[in-house]
Parts: C-alpha cells; sequence; structure tokens
C-alpha cells in the first residue's frame, strides 16, 4: 500500500487525535502541594459506587467527542479512584482490620494469621469495586494476584467473610504518583491513549509513561495503571485492505499501525510521531549505552513517499522514498527496511517498533523480503543450518575473531557438548561416554587426532557410572543486549560464509563491524560444518547493501 503526503491529515483527522494539548488540573492525586483530603483511606461505600456508575452510564461520551480538557479532567478523576484504592488495599492500618475475628492459613508451607476485612465481605465484592475503576481485562488479572493462594498477602475469602494480613496490603504500592500532567496522543469512540507524567514518592524522579482508558458497559476505566508497559495505538487508521488483513490479529494490526505511523511521520517531518513509534511516548526511545538515536533530527529529511508491507512469515516492512537523507543514516532512493517489534521489558510500552534494519542486508543472502528469486525453501535449509552452527559457536565457543586452533588453549568441552545436543547425538539424560564425546570433537573440530581423557572432562563435567554431562553453566554472553543479528549464509566451492553485523545505533541503520565466520565440511568434506576463521570487518563487509 503506497501512501503520499496529500492522505496523511484527513487519516490522522479520521483517527480523531487532532488535537494534542497538555493539560495539568491543579490538586490531582500525587501533586505538590495537592490536599491531603483529596485521597481517602478507605474505597467508597456500595450506594455510593452504585451512585457513581449509574452516573457514569448516563454520562460516559465517545471519545472522539470529547474535548482534550474533558479527557484529561476524566482521567483525572480515575487515577484519584485508582490512587485511593491503592493507599486503602496496600495498608493494613487503612482497612482497620478486625483483631478479634482471625483464621490461620498455610502460605508457602508456613503458618500465616489473617485477620477480618470490615469493609468487604467476598471476592465479587473486591471484583466489584475494581470494575468501577479498572478494564475487565486488568481485573482479571489483578484478582489473580489479591486472591493467589501461594502469596502470604493475599486475600482469603472464608465463612462469608475477607480475612487479610495484618502485616502487608493485599495489593501493591506504587512508588510512583500521578502529577496531573497528561498529554492526549490519540482516541477512539471507545478507547483514549495518553501520556501521563509519573513522580516518585521523594518527589525527585518524573517520568512519562503511557495510559490508556477503554470505555466498557457504558463507563470509562482505566486500563492499566502507573507504570505497566501497556499503551494503545488503535486510533490509527489503517487502508481498508491492511486492516482487512489483521482482523484475527490483533498483534500485527498493533505492528501495522506503528509501520504506518512511522512512515507518515518520516514524510511529513514530525519529530514527536516518529519518536512515538519507537517509545509509545512523544519522547525518543530509551537510551542505549554507547548507541545513538539515528532519526533524532529530521529537519533537513525529505521523504518522498513510503509504502507498508506484510512479507514472509507475516513480517512487517516499510519501503521508504527518500531524495534527501538528511542528518538522518536513511539509505537515498527507494528502499525497504524490516521492523522487528520489542518484547516485555524492552522500553516502557510494548509493542513498539525497536530496530528498522535495512532489507538489502538480507536480499544479499537471498533472504528477507523478496526471498531470493524462486529459491526461498533452499536458501532457508542452508541458512537454517549454517547459523545454528555459528549461534552454538558464538555462545560455546568464542564470541571474538579466532582461527581453527582457538580450541587449543582449552574450553572446547561445552562447545562439543553443545553441537552433541543440537545434532541429536545426546538422549534426555544428557549422558555421554568418553569415546562418544572423542569421536563428535574430532568431528566438530576437524582435529583428527584429538583425545581428551577423562581428567580433562571432569574439569566441566560430571561423571555417573562411566558417563558424563556437563556442568550447569549458561555460556558465552559477551554481546547479550547489543544491537547486532546475523545476515545471512552463503555457499561457494565448498565454502561456508555466515556475517553477524553489529550496529552503532539503537535502530539497526548503522553498521559498526562484522564478524565474518567462514565454515568448511571437516574430515576431509566428509563431517560436520566447523568454524575455521572468524572475522573481524570495522565499518561492514563492503558489497552487503
Amino acid at each position: 500500500m503506497k501512501r503520499k503526503q496529500s492522505s496523511y491529515w484527513k487519516k490522522a483527522g479520521a483517527a480523531g487525535c487532532a488535537v494534542i494539548l497538555v493539560v495539568s488540573l491543579a490538586g490531582c492525586t500525587g501533586q505538590e502541594g495537592a490536599p491531603a483530603q483529596s485521597i481517602q483511606s478507605a474505597p467508597l461505600s456500595e450506594s455510593q459506587v452504585q451512585s457513581e456508575a449509574e452516573n457514569a452510564k448516563s454520562a460516559a461520551p465517545l471519545g472522539t467527542e470529547m474535548t482534550s480538557e474533558e479527557i484529561v479532567r476524566l482521567a483525572t478523576e480515575l487515577v484519584e479512584a485508582g490512587q485511593r484504592w491503592e493507599n486503602w488495599a496496600s495498608d493494613p492500618a487503612a482497612q482497620q482490620l478486625d483483631c478479634s475475628d482471625s483464621i490461620t492459613v498455610e502460605r508457602l508451607g508456613e503458618p500465616v494469621t489473617l485477620y477480618r476485612l470490615p469493609d468487604m465481605e467476598s471476592r465479587a465484592q473486591v471484583e466489584n469495586a475494581l470494575l468501577e475503576i479498572f478494564s475487565r481485562n486488568y481485573v482479571d488479572k489483578k484478582m489473580e494476584t489479591i486472591f493467589g493462594p501461594d502469596a502470604p498477602y493475599s486475600l482469603q475469602e472464608q465463612n462469608g467473610a475477607l480475612y487479610a494480613n495484618g502485616d502487608f496490603g493485599f495489593d501493591n504500592q506504587n512508588v510512583f504518583r500521578y502529577t496531573g500532567n497528561f498529554v492526549v496522543i490519540g482516541c477512539t469512540e471507545d478507547s483514549i491513549s495518553l501520556q501521563a507524567e509519573l513522580r516518585d514518592n521523594d518527589g525527585e524522579l518524573t517520568e512519562n509513561w503511557p495510559l490508556t482508558l477503554r470505555r466498557e458497559e457504558g463507563r470509562w476505566v482505566l486500563d492499566g495503571w502507573k507504570t505497566d508497559e501497556k499503551g494503545d495505538n488503535s486510533f490509527v487508521a489503517l487502508p481498508e485492505e491492511l486492516e482487512q488483513q489483521t482482523q484475527q490479529d490483533p498483534e500485527l494490526a498493533s505492528q501495522l499501525r506503528y509501520a504506518w505511523m512511522l512512515g507518515d511521520g518520516l514524510v511529513w517531518g514530525s519529530q514527536r510521531w516518529v519518536d512515538w513509534c519507537f517509545s509509545g511516548l512523544f519522547e525518543p526511545p530509551v537510551e542505549v549505552p554507547g548507541e545513538e538515536y539515528p532519526l533524532a533530527d529530521l529537519s533537513d529529511l525529505k521523504v518522498e513517499e513510503f509504502e507498508v508491507e506484510i512479507g514472509p512469515e507475516e513480517k512487517v516492512y516499510l519501503m521508504l522514498d527518500v531524495t534527501q537523507p538528511g542528518n538522518t543514516p536513511l539509505r537515498q532512493g527507494r528502499n525497504w527496511y524490516l521492523l522487528d517489534f520489542s518484547d516485555n521489558g524492552t522500553g516502557k510500552v510494548n509493542g513498539t517498533i525497536r530496530r528498522m534494519y535495512p532489507d538489502g542486508e538480507n536480499a544479499a543472502f537471498g533472504l528477507g523480503r523478496d526471498q531470493s528469486f524462486g529459491k526461498e525453501e533452499e536458501n532457508a535449509r542452508l541458512n537454517e543450518e549454517l547459523m545454528a552452527v555459528v549461534n552454538t559457536f558464538r555462545g560455546w565457543a568464542s564470541a571474538s575473531p579466532c582461527d581453527r586452533d582457538w580450541w587449543q588453549e582449552g574450553g572446547e568441552v561445552p562447545y562439543v557438548v553443545a553441537r552433541m545436543h543440537q545434532d541429536g547425538l545426546i538422549g534426555t539424560d544428557g549422558l555421554f561416554t568418553e569415546e562418544q564425546f572423542n569421536q563428535a570433537a574430532r568431528d566438530y573440530l576437524n582435529a583428527p587426532d584429538y583425545q581428551a581423557d577423562k581428567e580433562h572432562l571432569l574439569r566441566c563435567c560430571y561423571e555417573q557410572d562411566g558417563r558424563f554431562s556437563l556442568m550447569e553453566m549458561g555460556g558465552l554472553t559477551a554481546d547479550i543486549g547489543d544491537n547486532c543479528r546475523n545476515l545471512g549464509g552463503e555457499l561457494a566451492a565448498g565454502t561456508a560464509t555466515v556475517i553477524r553485523r553489529y550496529y552503532k545505533d539503537t535502530l539497526g541503520l548503522v553498521p559498526d563491524y562484522d564478524l565474518v565466520y567462514t565454515m568448511e565440511r571437516s574430515l576431509d568434506g566428509t563431517g560436520h560444518w566447523y568454524v575455521y576463521q572468524c572475522q573481524k570487518v570495522p565499518g561492514g563487509v563492503s558489497y552487503i547493501g
């Protein structure tokens, strides 16, 4: 699908995010100077909850009908309610437990005394109270924690009453509080995406985090809380053709929306929207030590058009037609980029774009978007075989440049055992004989005269009835956390080559260096692949696009 500049604002308007406003309401929860009485020490009574619920159902407008000021006022009211709940549920003193009524239960193998909770009597009452503030999906997960059978602080329902721990609250106390500063990112009829400012209890650290509001059963609720890494981009309108392809795959739909907005943001030079595609917020992605964010300055960039495409294995590709790269490392002309998306724990918002690797780097090996001229299966099998060897070598032998004699200084035993596991030469019990090991080592090391004795194996193996097993170890971790990847492998005249590329930047646009692994079949061509050389090439191999 192509999209030119003239259609950008039409789509943005249709998505309902024509206005972005930062608003701070005085006296909201957690703001400096807020009166203490603005946070109640106990949840609302049942009659208050029912009354407020009825009012909310009759008064809850669609997200697209609300002004930014109304949205921020709604968010403020909801986070105040959430903070009241957190203050009460995390503090046994605020709960005013009835110490005259107690039970003893076993938690984690130890007896724990619990005391009656006077304000609520049943699991259903706790659930209903939470549903007035939070979404059904969020409440379901929270209930698993609050009533978890293995946690010493969880609630226990017994004899028509609830019992709580007198030393620990049954819900968590987050060290952050909302300051009252919200930025409206986008909205649909039933969801609102916000950027919310949080400050720690000491008042020293301020951060932005995502906050999503959802309209459920006629009322607005919070779908997440404070430092949850959960954002929402459903306000981005995709072309109908792409939307139809993702109806049964919400994760792919979310990825395509980020890709679409990245293309739009680069065409228009919108820094905040480009940043949002990588961070989920109107700010650059979290900094990685030693890696630069390469799209921090779009001032002289000119992009004529872009395309978004679902490629092989449902990977998402973005084409940019760049006429002037400006201060970015984007490649001039029409170039495709493979987009890689974040997993849990890689930033503040899950599912955002993490990398945008040039597809030409894979195309050199017949991989990537075009999958190389009808040789997809052949290339896939070869690359899978070669890269499996390299990954095992890098993880258990050496993660640095080396030659064929690397093993003569020791360290070959874990590598050989890992290869034996990889090729199915070791059973599920993990045991092997001395002779089995030596035969495999001669093959994987291309060393026909190799011979390890029992003493050598026992340096990193256990012995059991004349058989051995590798001691517990985690392998090499030299490049864990680095922005790097295997580009592909190729075979020419019996010699195989695999290139692993390392990048200078966070997105994977600027090569730092390549590790070039060269392999041959061992034992005069009759054995397995073995690595006989690993070379470092500063700046990357020149012929790779």
